[in-house]
């Protein structure tokens, strides 16, 4: 009993955008240096802050300042309530992750309530 194989498809080297987009940097790149003449390409420079420093008195100032419970701050950031507990009490300090969203919040605090809380009106019969 023989078995016919369907002959394969030739691979395609096609990639995503992102990809082809990529190579060409490298080849603009690669001129760039071989020839000297960078005059082509666009350098960017980004600068990226450290988040704030977060001790025990800044996370309950920041907590005060937006009028809520321990228990509900948690929520607002997506931590336990025990991890803000700790916060506060100086046992652990934010990861660098959640010292970026206390900045944000630090920026406008009633602003990122704004964003979070949705009031709807109950009729009282």
């Amino acid at each position: 009993m023989q078995t016919k194989t369907k002959p394969r498809a030739k691979k395609t080297n096609q990639g995503n955008s992102a990809g082809r987009e990529l190579m060409q940097g490298v080849r603009e790149a690669f001129r760039a240096a071989s020839t000297g003449d960078y005059s082509t390409l666009t350098v960017r420079e980004v600068e990226i802050s450290d988040p704030g420093a977060y001790g025990p008195r800044e996370v309950r100032r920041l907590r005060e300042s937006l009028g809520v419970s321990q228990t509900l701050f948690a929520q607002l950031i997506g931590v336990s309530p025990r991890l803000v507990a700790h916060w506060e009490y100086g046992i652990r300090t934010p990861a660098p992750l959640a010292r970026r969203l206390l900045d944000k919040i630090k920026e406008n605090p009633p602003g990122y309530m704004k964003t979070l809380i949705k009031r709807r009106e109950v009729a009282v019969a």
